[in-house]
C-alpha cells in the first residue's frame, strides 16, 4: 500500500528562515547606496528622508504587486525609484539599471537569516525516509540565486531536488503553476504531496487549490486567517508526527 504523502514542499520566508523586522537591517544601507548612485548619475540627489520615503513606498508597491499576483523584484524596485523621482528610464543607461538591480540583490548576503525551530533536525530525517523535498518561495529583493547560498551555508541545499522561486518563474504564489511545476519536478501528484508554509493567502490557499495537504507553519508568524490549514505546526519536528498519522491509506 503506498504512502499517503511522498513529497513535501516548503515555503522559505518564515517557514525555513525567519523574516522578522530586523532581518534586512544590514542589507538596507547597501541597497540605498546603490539607488543613490544611480539617481546621482541622473542628476538627482534626494535627501535621506526622501530616500527613506521612497524605500517605504517601494515596499507598498511590492505588496500591491504581490497581492495582485505579480512578481516585484530588484529591477522593479529600481524602476519604482526612478518613477518616484521623475527620472525617465530611457534617460538612464540600461547597463546601470541592471547593475543597480544586481547590487540590490547582492546586498541580500548581509541578511540575518536564521532557521526556524526543528528545521535542521527534520529535513535530513525526511530525506532519509525517501520523501521528495522541494521549495516553493516568493521572492522580492532577495532572489533565488542568493537564497540558494543560504541553504548551502546551512547544509540544506542538497536535500531539495526542486527549488521554485517567483523571480525565476515570473509569478508568485498562490498561482497554481508554482505548485504544479514543482510537483512535476518531484514526480508526485498533488494527492501524494504536502506543502508547509506560513501565509494562508499564498501557501495554504495555493496548496489546497491543487489538492495538496496544507500545513501552516506558525513558528515565526502565526497568521490564523482563512483559509484554514489541514494542520498547524510551531516546530518542524511536528511534521514527522503528522506524516506518521497519514502514512498508510487505501
Amino acid at each position: 500500500m503506498p504512502k499517503r504523502i511522498r513529497a513535501l514542499t516548503f515555503d522559505l520566508w518564515n517557514t525555513i528562515y525567519t523574516a522578522d523586522a530586523g532581518t534586512m537591517d544590514a542589507a538596507r544601507p547597501r541597497r540605498m547606496a546603490a539607488m543613490q548612485r544611480l539617481l546621482a548619475a541622473a542628476g538627482i540627489r534626494p535627501t535621506a528622508d526622501e530616500m527613506q520615503q521612497a524605500y517605504r513606498s517601494g515596499f507598498e508597491a511590492y505588496m500591491t504587486a504581490w497581492t495582485g499576483g505579480r512578481h516585484f523584484g530588484a529591477r522593479e524596485q529600481v524602476m519604482h525609484f526612478l518613477d518616484r523621482f521623475a527620472v525617465e528610464p530611457v534617460d538612464v543607461d540600461e547597463d546601470a539599471i541592471a547593475e543597480t538591480a544586481r547590487e540590490i540583490e547582492d546586498a541580500s548576503v548581509l541578511a540575518d537569516l536564521r532557521l526556524l525551530p526543528g528545521l535542521a533536525e527534520t529535513i535530513p530525517v525526511l530525506a532519509e525516509r525517501d520523501y521528495r523535498l522541494g521549495i516553493i518561495s516568493d521572492t522580492s529583493l532577495t532572489p533565488g540565486r542568493i537564497l540558494r547560498k543560504y541553504l548551502e551555508r546551512d547544509g540544506l541545499l542538497d536535500y531539495f531536488s526542486v527549488l521554485t522561486f517567483s523571480d525565476e518563474t515570473g509569478y508568485p504564489k498562490p498561482d497554481r503553476r508554482m505548485f504544479e511545476g514543482t510537483l512535476a519536478g518531484l514526480g508526485a501528484t498533488p494527492a501524494e504531496a504536502g506543502h508547509v508554509g506560513d501565509t494562508p493567502r499564498t501557501d495554504i490557499a495555493g496548496a489546497k487549490a491543487v489538492g495538496m495537504l496544507a500545513i501552516r507553519c506558525a513558528g515565526a508568524a502565526d497568521h490564523a486567517e482563512p483559509p484554514e490549514a489541514d494542520h498547524v505546526i510551531y516546530d518542524h519536528r511536528e511534521i514527522l508526527e503528522i506524516l506518521e498519522t497519514t502514512e498508510m491509506v487505501e
